[in-house]
């Protein structure tokens, strides 16, 4: 693995106090209508700081999708997976421009801090059309996104612009710390 994904690194990673200042996980997934039974998709998971959380959460019944780029990041996650004794978590390794995973099949997928690293905004746009194609109809997606304060941040409109694009309906704006907003899109029921 690269430095990028020191072990330091992939620890930053699984503390929710540096990552967002304190949100708490279980109670961000609580307040999105995670419940037992459902499918949850962290796209974007890197080590499953949302991942095994959902896991739980969603119980036996469930299923939790893991999402990375990053071939490191997704052997983290089944090994953590697998070292929990969770069965309902599978993460995959995404490498061309969908997920790979079938159309409609999450409750909640949830994208935190994922857009800024997309070099374009056409990619951005890629990315917000996945997120939409793989939710159910009446499903939710949750974006945490660096502001445009933050180096390559994107702003809250073009947040918004981009789920709209992908056929999404969008909830208000919560910020969740200084440098970081959060945006819900919900898929209209069909």
């Amino acid at each position: 693995m690269c430095a990028r994904y020191s072990d330091e690194w992939k620890a930053e990673l699984l503390d929710p106090e540096r990552r967002f200042h304190g949100l708490g996980i279980g109670e961000l997934l609580e307040e999105l209508g995670l419940e037992a039974g459902m499918t949850a998709v962290e796209y974007g998971c890197g080590p499953g700081l949302v991942a095994l959380q959902a896991a739980v959460m969603v119980g036996p019944s469930g299923k939790v999708y893991g999402i990375d780029i990053h071939e490191g990041m997704v052997s983290v996650v089944n090994e953590r997976a697998d070292e929990a004794g969770l069965t309902n978590v599978s993460a995959l390794l995404k490498d061309g421009p969908s997920a790979p995973l079938p159309d409609s099949v999450a409750n909640l997928v949830t994208c935190f801090l994922v857009f800024h690293y997309m070099e374009s905004r056409a990619e951005r746009q890629e990315l917000a059309d996945d997120l939409a194609r793989i939710m159910k109809p009446g499903g939710k997606v949750a974006v945490i996104q660096w502001n445009e304060r933050w180096n390559n941040g994107v702003t809250y409109e073009e947040t918004v612009d981009l789920l709209t694009s992908a056929g999404l309906r969008c909830a208000g704006e919560y910020s969740v710390i200084d440098n970081q907003y959060r945006v819900v899109g919900i898929r209209p029921a069909e």
